[in-house]
């Protein structure tokens, strides 16, 4: 394994030398990569105001989604922890989970009743 250098060379990026400074669009990157069902799912809890499973969650998208992709995406966020699960019940042979924002995430509206 070779060393790294002690000391770099000085590089100045092309953006300087062209008189003008780069700058980043963050918006439009988050609305790129961030999968329109995994809005719907943190609006569907927000409207909703309580926890939901992965089925009632498809139910409440009109059938837009299956039910796998809802449950895909409701276990990414969860793995993000913007969500959580609170409890589980038996149904139909499986275990069904229920899915709430995560409580250190939501912040309570002065507008809210």
């Amino acid at each position: 394994m070779t060393a790294l250098p002690t000391q770099r060379p000085s590089v100045k990026p092309a953006a300087y030398e062209a008189g003008s400074i780069k700058t980043f669009d963050w918006v439009s990157l988050v609305a790129l990569t961030v999968h329109p069902i995994k809005v719907a799912i943190i609006e569907a809890l927000l409207w909703v105001g309580e926890p939901l499973s992965a089925t009632e969650m498809m139910q409440t998208f009109d059938g837009a989604y299956s039910l796998d992709l809802v449950k895909y995406h409701a276990g990414r966020l969860r793995d993000l922890k913007l969500i959580e699960v609170t409890h589980e019940r038996q149904a139909r042979g499986a275990r069904e989970k229920y899915y709430d924002l995560s409580a250190s995430l939501v912040t309570l509206s002065p507008f809210s009743v």
